[in-house]
């Protein structure tokens, strides 16, 4: 069995699932049986999108890595890039 995560968002409504399947067609099908039967967490949807579209995505997820993000501690000020507009001053 593979692991798949599944998101829809539609009217306002967002739903993101991770389930088993083994195949892509199975997962799509597992997603809406489960949205049928109402087995899914309700989040708030994005706002930036038509409301009146579908917009549905899925992903077969590596078990072994994590599916979150995590950048750690920045401390405030911290340089990014080069500086693109110099003062004309040395450092040395």
């Amino acid at each position: 069995m593979k692991l798949y995560r599944v998101q829809a968002n539609y009217k306002n409504i967002y739903i993101d699932e991770t389930l088993e399947a083994k195949n892509d067609i199975e997962a799509l099908e597992c997603f809406k049986k489960k949205v049928d039967s109402g087995d899914f967490k309700q989040l708030e949807g994005a706002g930036f999108l038509d409301p009146n579209f579908l917009f549905i995505t899925f992903e077969e997820v590596d078990r072994d890595e994590p599916t979150k993000v995590n950048i750690g501690e920045t401390s405030i000020g911290v340089p990014v890039g080069n500086e693109s507009v110099g003062t004309g001053q040395s450092n040395s």
